[in-house]
């Protein structure tokens, strides 16, 4: 049986990946490394490879309104969509396996968590 869901630690924000070394160049922050870790065994655990392509990813991000105030939907994609590359669910990010992303809130949690799932689109 496939498994097509499955639910993480706070989201990451795009904002926070990367840190400037010298001239321009950029590198993953410890920060944004330690999330990979963190949430890298749930991914695995959780969600079987896709085996169709392109996907929609489902994002659900459940926390409190000062949480969402303070989080823009489009800096939380880029991460998870990038662990779910490293936990190898998608070969890469492009439009050939993704076709979109949707991030929704529910509110009432005091701590966020991202419930994330994916569907595969039939030809």
């Amino acid at each position: 049986m496939q498994k097509t869901s499955c639910v993480i630690d706070k989201p990451f924000s795009a904002n926070q990946m990367y840190v400037p070394i010298a001239r321009g160049r950029l590198i993953k922050s410890k920060k944004y490394n330690v999330w990979i870790d963190k949430n890298l065994p749930y991914i695995k655990e959780n969600l079987s490879p896709a085996k169709m392509y392109p996907v929609v990813i489902e994002i659900l991000v459940m926390a409190n309104n000062q949480w969402k105030t303070k989080n823009d939907p489009d800096n939380l994609m880029k991460p998870i969509v990038d662990l779910l590359v490293r936990a190898e669910i998608i070969p890469d990010d492009t439009a050939r396996y993704v076709e979109a992303v949707h991030v929704r809130y529910l509110m009432g949690y005091n701590e966020p968590i991202a419930r994330i799932s994916y569907e595969e689109i039939e030809p």
